[in-house]
């Protein structure tokens, strides 16, 4: 089942704890629920970047380790979704809830006057204002991710992360990152989970 997100920079850094300029993740666009799990998530490269200063003058080429560092961080972000709303279920909820709160936190950044106070506070411990960076963080033991093509100022970076695997403190996702349909990196990743609670692991 995919679920379309629509969620900007605002609500990504209630999530995880990364700022400009390092926060490689601007926008949640979907998630498919499974057996292994898919966030769709995205970043527009501005010709602004305080990057381009020095890579390149004159040539405004993205470095490939910022386009593996947004993949790191939409896998992070799948992590956190997948068990906040694992946790919700275990507690005999509706697992769509979580998503239904982040929507509404969405609302109160665009001044929605839709926009519920009430459902934030129910999720205050999930959309904290100041995420704990050792709880929503991980560490990479593992990066194979191939660069294929360039990326340029004014592309729109496109993020497909899959949680493929589980095994005790390390987790496998299998990445890819596109712009305007073409791949432009696509490999795995091996991470440990950080400290947030792991439900059963996805089949393989």
């Amino acid at each position: 089942m995919k679920t379309t997100l629509e969620l900007g920079p605002d609500v990504v850094q209630r999530l995880i704890p990364h700022r400009r300029p390092l926060l490689m993740v601007d926008r949640l666009e979907a998630f498919e629920d499974g057996a292994q799990p898919t966030l769709h998530a995205a970043r527009n490269i501005s010709a602004n970047e305080p990057v381009f200063d020095g890579h390149f003058p004159g040539l405004h080429l993205w470095p490939g380790v910022y386009t593996i560092e947004g993949l790191l961080q939409a896998s992070n972000l799948l992590h956190i979704l997948w068990v906040a709303r694992q946790e919700v279920k275990a507690q005999g909820g509706d697992p769509e809830e979580v998503f239904a709160a982040l929507k509404n936190l969405e609302l109160g950044y665009r001044l929605h006057p839709g926009y519920q106070p009430e459902l934030t506070e129910k999720f205050k411990a999930l959309l904290g204002a100041d995420p704990d960076p050792v709880s929503r963080g991980g560490l990479a033991g593992a990066i194979d991710v191939k660069l294929t093509a360039p990326v340029f100022a004014g592309q729109r970076l496109e993020y497909r992360v899959t949680l493929s695997r589980v095994v005790e403190q390390l987790q496998r996702f299998e990445v890819e990152a596109a712009v305007a349909g073409r791949t432009v990196a696509k490999g795995t990743v091996t991470s440990s989970r950080g400290m947030l609670r792991l439900p059963t692991a996805p089949k393989e």
